[in-house]
This record gives C-alpha cells, sequence and structure tokens, in this order.
C-alpha cells in the first residue's frame, strides 16, 4: 500500500508586483515550485489587494490550478504571511518571496525526507544570492549557513525554512509590529524554545538581492536590536544598548549573564566556545596592550634622552 507523502505549503506573497516591474520574477517564482518533483504541494498566494492587475494574473495561474489565492487588504508583510499560515493546510509551511525561486527541482523532497525521517520541527538550507547585475554570489554567508550563530546574527536564508504548521501556530506566527525582522525574531524563539532543527544539504534557493532589510539598515537594525531585547528579556534584565552590542559582533559581545541563562536552557547555545571566544579576545587586547605600553616606554626614553 502506497504511503502518501505530507502536504507541503509554499506561501508567496504579492502587492502590485506588475506596477513595480517584477511579473516575470513572479512567474519565475510560481513556475519553480511547479517544477519540483515532490508530488504534494499546495501554493498559496497571499495578496495584498493589489490594483495594478496582479490579482489578474494571480486568477491565470489558478486556473491552471497551480496555485490558490487570497486576495484582500493587509498590514503588512507579516499581516500577509501570518494569513498564510492560518489557511495553509500542509503539515510543512515554507515562504518564498513573489521575486525568489527554486532553481532545483528536488529541493522540497530533499527537505521533507529529512524533516520526516529526522522528526525535526523546522529545517534549513543553504541559499545563493542573485546581485542585481544578475550574477550569482557564492561567497554570500547564506551559502554556508550556521544554526550555532542564532543568538547574535541570522543564521540561514529565511527562503530555506521549512517549519511544521503545528509550531508556528503553537509559537504565534510572526510578529507583525516588525516589517523587516520578523522572520529573525521567530527563529530566535523557536531556539529559545528548543525545537529540533535539521540541516539540509542541498542548494535549490536562489533569492535576489534587495528586500527591507537590504534597502533599509536603519530600520532592519532597529527591529533586530528589538528583536533581541524583546526575547533575551525573558531570560535576564538586558538593557538596548548592550542589545545593540550584540548584533553581528560575535559570541564574545553577547553579556556573561544572558551566556549562563543560554547555557542552562538551550541547545543552540555552546558556552565553551563563547567562554573560549571571550577568553581568546581578552588574550589580544592584553597582548596588544601590552606593545603599546612597551613602546610607549621606548618612546618617552629616546624623548628623555634626546632633551637631557
Amino acid at each position: 500500500m502506497r504511503i502518501e507523502k505530507p502536504l507541503v505549503t509554499i506561501v508567496t506573497i504579492t502587492f502590485n508586483i506588475i506596477k513595480s516591474g517584477r511579473k516575470d520574477y513572479f512567474k519565475q517564482c510560481l513556475e519553480s515550485v511547479h517544477n519540483q518533483t515532490y508530488p504534494n504541494i499546495e501554493h498559496l498566494v497571499v495578496d495584498g489587494a493589489s490594483f495594478d492587475g496582479t490579482s489578474d494574473l494571480i486568477q491565470e495561474y489558478a486556473d491552471k490550478g497551480w496555485v490558490k489565492y487570497i486576495c484582500e487588504p493587509d498590514t503588512g508583510i507579516y499581516d500577509a504571511m501570518n494569513k498564510g499560515i492560518k489557511n495553509a493546510k500542509g503539515k510543512y509551511i515554507a515562504f518564498l518571496h513573489s521575486d525568489d525561486f527554486y532553481h532545483g527541482n528536488d529541493g522540497i523532497e530533499c527537505t521533507i525526507a529529512e524533516l520526516e525521517k529526522t522528526n525535526a520541527d523546522f529545517s534549513y538550507a543553504p541559499a545563493v544570492m542573485m546581485k542585481k547585475d544578475g550574477s550569482y554570489d557564492y561567497n554570500n554567508f547564506y551559502c554556508k549557513p550556521q544554526i550555532s550563530v542564532i543568538f547574535y546574527c541570522m543564521p540561514f536564508c529565511h527562503q530555506t525554512m521549512f517549519t511544521k504548521r503545528t509550531v508556528l501556530l503553537k509559537e504565534n506566527m510572526f510578529n507583525d509590529n516588525f516589517k523587516s525582522a520578523g522572520d529573525y525574531d521567530l527563529i530566535i524563539r523557536l531556539c529559545l524554545n528548543n525545537y529540533k532543527s535539521i540541516f539540509v544539504d542541498n542548494l535549490f534557493t536562489t533569492f535576489r538581492d534587495g528586500g527591507i532589510s537590504a534597502n533599509d539598515n536603519e530600520l532592519s537594525y532597529r527591529e533586530v536590536w528589538e528583536a533581541y531585547y524583546k526575547n533575551y528579556n525573558y531570560l535576564c534584565s538586558i538593557s538596548i544598548d548592550e542589545c545593540k552590542n550584540i548584533y553581528e559582533k560575535g559570541y564574545e559581545n553577547i553579556p556573561l549573564k544572558l551566556a549562563v541563562k543560554l547555557k542552562l536552557r538551550n541547545n543552540y547555545f555552546n558556552y565553551y566556545e563563547y567562554l573560549a571566544n571571550r577568553i581568546f579576545i581578552k588574550k589580544v587586547i592584553s597582548i596588544i596592550g601590552f606593545q603599546i605600553k612597551k613602546r610607549l616606554r621606548q618612546i618617552l626614553r629616546k624623548i628623555y634622552c634626546f632633551l637631557k
């Protein structure tokens, strides 16, 4: 007897893609999902009540049976993504933005196989960035993602992430107060609560350079600091200035009081690597400080001899 594979829902958010000149990108996105070898996919498009003909384009693909769609106003990207979660029928959900695509046709099949085999709650995989000139950046951090950096850096491209729908609902989905960092905030929450993850060693996702986080660095940084402050304050008292000093600074800039709490309750935090980094940095500073003092003494001695 053949066992049916679990349904996977791919959610794509749209708004006025024709007006913004991204029609061809969107069609590539739809085709890349349709061409997947995995046999049980629901592609759900959530449109924010576009008024430029986008809904008519989506309807064309709905008539083909490629997509289902919702068309109604929303308050922002994470509100739209939450609508996708609520309306999804799949056991697993992934989010593929309208200008991104799967260049590997077996990506979903490989991912679901790993999730089912390990009973992990979410997965992540490498991704390649397409630059604005059409070339590919294989040196981008997301080509070699590391979940171990989660508490001070976005660990992977969220378009590669497949998550159990039950987990997303249990964790209250995305915080729709965010405009840029809602995905990172969600991943932090999943890791703080020790949900099981699995790395899928399959480079099948392409994301295009751009988006809110890339185009508005000030907003992106501010929201990351807010995400740290909101999540880490449950563990220990931490200031917004301390949070500002954590982002993309490495293990050594995580306050010791936070590191101790993470060590006690978290599988994703490597306390011994943290200590090793802090000790190494202190040694480097100590050596540099000693060399500077030594050099200053030599200079002062020469000045003294000259004046004498």
